[in-house]
């Protein structure tokens, strides 16, 4: 199992949307077909001159910086022309009534963030997500994706010794209501169908995370 080792990724590649050429289709940069790739579609955006022609991208050349990725993080998105907040690509979230106590702070967050720190993000490997990608930020940069976590990882994680705790304390947007045990526990449900994306702090160690549901 091959493993991804950046300074935003640190994960296995099949957390990642790369996959083994097993149809050898050609790269449509270098036309190689040995490093795993990904066939473009809708849910993945490149950064690159000649992004409107390419169909499959390789590994290879992302690690040679031949393209690289529009990604979402916490307030908004990271395209080729800039930072685009969630509050200007869906304006009636400004109407919303925590807008000023929840997502304000996040895109404020997200435009203090040096650009160089935004151009690494873009040349970091998106993971895999049902509902789309979103990069968590903490200490002004942002998280690691260290993977998808089940109920083992949580144990070996807790500090108390108590996963369902530590997992109220570090998902940020589903907890409570028996939802770890029937989700992740180890006698969770058989309807069981989320996904946990842990991430860590490269400068505090803090872990957070989300859930999605296929």
């Amino acid at each position: 199992m091959d493993y991804i080792n950046q300074k935003y990724f640190k994960a296995s590649i099949e957390e990642t949307p790369f996959e083994s050429n097993q149809n050898n289709k050609a790269c449509s940069f270098c036309r190689h077909t040995k490093s795993p790739s990904i066939q473009l579609d809708d849910s993945l955006t490149i950064i690159s001159r000649d992004a409107n022609k390419a169909e499959i991208v390789c590994l290879q050349c992302f690690y040679e910086k031949k393209y690289s990725f529009e990604q979402q993080a916490e307030g908004g998105y990271l395209t080729k022309d800039g930072i685009l907040l969630d509050s200007e690509k869906y304006n009636y979230l400004k109407d919303s009534h925590d807008y000023d106590t929840d997502l304000l702070p996040k895109e404020k967050q997200l435009l203090s963030i040096e650009k160089s720190k935004i151009q690494e993000l873009q040349h970091t490997p998106p993971f895999n997500a049902w509902q789309g990608a979103i990069w968590l930020v903490h200490c002004n940069d942002f998280m690691t994706f260290i993977g998808t976590w089940e109920h083992k990882d949580f144990v070996n994680n807790s500090p108390n010794n108590d996963p369902s705790a530590f997992f109220d304390n570090i998902c940020d947007n589903w907890n409570g209501d028996d939802f770890y045990d029937n989700q992740f526990g180890p006698n969770k449900s058989e309807y069981a169908e989320s996904t946990f994306y842990a991430f860590e702090c490269m400068h505090c160690k803090k872990k957070r995370g989300y859930v999605d549901n296929g």
